[in-house]
């Protein structure tokens, strides 16, 4: 069976891990890439073996090997690129945040519904295999009911770049995307715990804290991953980077076994395996869109206590 091409529009970081992971795939394969600066393009289809190379996005979408378009762009761009890609009948997977506000993600949803396509907002934290089973048991009501939790949200942030690429332009502060590069925690805050609301902001020397009703969620700039800690009146767990740390509390739950972290792992990569695994399987419901709408609008509640 002849694997999906896909190409891929907008290097960077994100843009890097996405080829590991569709190199890894069964079904897919990174077949053309194009950046406004073709230059980063050459460089990023010789690291990578991609044949097809492009300067402009409307070559890309010329190519006829090109059967998904994968946008990984700077997100403030989405709501301007996304209607023209929407226009050709290609599937998109894009990265989060859709947009810089939830009415403008609304309307990228609405003209892919409206246009017939797939569209798979790439939250890598909701396609992570234990958060998913952490999700489904806290709805199922196994963990009882959670009383506190707080989250830590490690990464490189891509905000020095964004801003070296347009500048003030884009009309979002600097400390505003900061809290947009780590919308994949947002995102997982809706989706393990639902109906939450920012209560609190505040900023250390190389950290903030986004407080809600029942816990907290810890955003820096570095490399250590990302990290949970839940409590409820029945367990106490811990995890770290795709992994189950402790889990304590008076029963067992089936199939949720302690597992320690002895080597040096790689969450990045690993949740980028995990979101083609999910778009290999065929089963994405129609609520892929709500943590992606609810983790925005949690962060645009959080930019209110900005300065």
């Amino acid at each position: 069976m002849s694997s999906i091409g896909i190409g891929l529009y907008g290097t960077g970081i994100a843009a890097d891990n996405h080829a590991y992971a569709i190199a890894k795939s069964r079904k897919f394969s990174l077949v053309s890439v194009a950046d406004d600066k073709h230059t980063l393009a050459q460089s990023f289809s010789k690291r990578h073996h991609i044949d097809r190379c492009h300067g402009d996005l409307e070559y890309l979408l010329e190519d006829s090997s090109v059967d998904i378009v994968l946008l990984t762009s700077p997100f403030p761009f989405n709501s301007k690129i996304f209607p023209f890609v929407a226009e050709t009948g290609r599937s998109v997977i894009i990265e989060t945040p859709l947009a810089p506000s939830v009415k403008e993600a609304e309307r990228i949803i609405e003209k892919a519904e409206e246009e017939g396509i797939f569209l798979f907002p790439v939250s890598q934290m909701v396609s992570d295999p234990l958060v998913s089973r952490l999700s489904s048991l806290i709805k199922e009501g196994r963990l009882g009911e959670i009383k506190e939790y707080s989250l830590s949200w490690s990464f490189p942030s891509p905000v020095k770049r964004w801003m070296s690429i347009w500048g003030e332009e884009g009309g979002i502060k600097e400390k505003s995307l900061f809290l947009f590069s780590a919308s994949p925690a947002f995102d997982l805050i809706y989706y393990l715990f639902e109906e939450e609301r920012v209560t609190a902001f505040r900023e250390k020397d190389d950290s903030v804290e986004v407080v809600f009703e029942r816990g907290s969620l810890s955003v820096s700039d570095g490399y250590d991953g990302f990290s949970f800690h839940i409590k409820s009146d029945k367990f106490d767990l811990i995890g770290r980077n795709g992994k189950l740390i402790s889990s304590i509390g008076e029963e067992r739950i089936d199939g949720f076994d302690k597992e320690t972290i002895k080597t040096p792992f790689s969450p990045l990569t690993f949740w980028y395996d995990s979101v083609y695994s999910a778009l290999e399987s065929g089963v994405w419901p129609r609520e892929k869109y709500m943590a992606t709408l609810k983790g925005l609008e949690l962060i645009n509640q959080t930019e209110k206590f900005l300065v």
